[in-house]
């Protein structure tokens, strides 16, 4: 039983981080669905899947991989030392006939959806749940919800799945309520970071009449400009900034520790393009908690925005756990409260001689 208990914690962990990961990262990792019926039959759309990520596939595998700035999920169809050529079972041409699409380099492919005797291993319809989640809610939420409902898996033990429908008490331990404690702690902590990311925006006008008004620049000449940013928080943050668009270069450091209710300017160039009318630029503003080291922080946010919350993720949960091993409790009910059948309920027992 130990070890069935051990299996069923491990299996639901790697699920739950797997899950957590892949939804704040936007990216498939170890389950994904179709998102089309371009694999039909094969994978019908809503189909859930597992993936292998440690293999890029062959001819007649089925990858996993981004084209056009979408997960696809499609089967390779030959290659050759460019890379793949794909194509999903239901479509009659390939991704790449008549170059509508490069062909797909290994390192673009993500990984090869797991298959038993040559049939995908899938969960049908099961992805339909996920998307209508996600239309909903954004993505940090989904993650706060499988957060929450991993801890609650982890910490009900096989017994006590058992006896449930046997008990006459609620209860609730001291284990389970440390862990979803522990989830929301975290997941406010995200939260509170994700809201104070945003952007800063200004406008300007091309014109040939240039000087007149404030904010008026003749076509093809450049200007600087001046933004201020402010951490109204009572804690410092570490700012990332990053310019939409060429018209704009960020002049100087384009991160910067802001103590809390301060400010910090940021000098920036335009463009300004030969077409003359209105232009309204932005600057994307990603702020971190200075809990990590800033050289580890920066090479997290390179790679993706979101990583650092991975990388916040497993810390958090690293020193909660050794917290709760270091106090030593668990398996203590803190809250206990007895089920009574109500009066209507035993009277209704009686009439019908039960």
């Amino acid at each position: 039983m130990k070890f069935l208990e051990l299996l069923f914690t491990f299996v639901v962990g790697l699920f739950l981080i797997t899950s957590i990961a892949g939804f704040v990262l936007d990216r498939p990792i170890l389950i994904s669905y179709a998102y089309s019926d371009s694999m039909t039959p094969t994978l019908e759309k809503g189909d859930l899947f597992f993936i292998n990520p440690f293999s890029k596939g062959d001819v007649n595998d089925i990858i996993v991989f981004k084209m056009n700035n979408e997960w696809t999920v499609h089967r390779v169809y030959a290659k050759d030392y460019e890379g793949y050529i794909t194509k999903g079972d239901n479509n009659v041409a390939t991704d790449q006939q008549e170059d509508k699409n490069p062909k797909i380099a290994q390192d673009a492919v993500i990984g090869e959806v797991v298959t038993i005797g040559g049939e995908p291993l899938k969960i049908p319809r099961a992805g339909d749940y996920i998307k209508d989640l996600s239309k909903k809610s954004s993505n940090l939420y989904i993650a706060i919800v499988f957060l929450v409902l991993g801890a609650i898996l982890l910490t009900t033990s096989g017994k006590e799945r058992k006896k449930k429908g046997k008990r006459k008490y609620i209860r609730v331990k001291f284990k389970t309520l440390y862990a979803v404690t522990a989830s929301l702690i975290v997941a406010v902590l995200i939260l509170s970071m994700m809201l104070s990311w945003g952007t800063l925006t200004f406008s300007y006008s091309s014109t040939l009449a240039s000087g007149q008004r404030e904010g008026w620049y003749l076509p093809g000449s450049t200007f600087e400009k001046e933004l201020t940013l402010e951490n109204n928080a009572i804690y410092p943050f570490l700012y990332f900034v990053e310019a939409q668009g060429d018209r704009v270069e960020i002049l100087g450091e384009k991160s910067f520790k802001i103590p809390g209710n301060n400010k910090e300017k940021i000098k920036v160039r335009v463009s300004v393009p030969e077409d003359t009318r209105v232009y309204g630029e932005k600057i994307n503003i990603y702020a971190y908690l200075p809990i990590l080291p800033e050289g580890t922080l920066t090479k997290l946010y390179r790679v993706s925005p979101y990583l650092p919350f991975v990388a916040y993720l497993a810390e958090a949960s690293f020193f909660l756990a050794l917290l709760y091993f270091a106090v030593g409790t668990g398996n203590e009910d803190i809250v206990r409260y007895r089920l009574h059948r109500s009066r209507i309920f035993n009277k209704l027992r009686e009439s019908v001689g039960l």
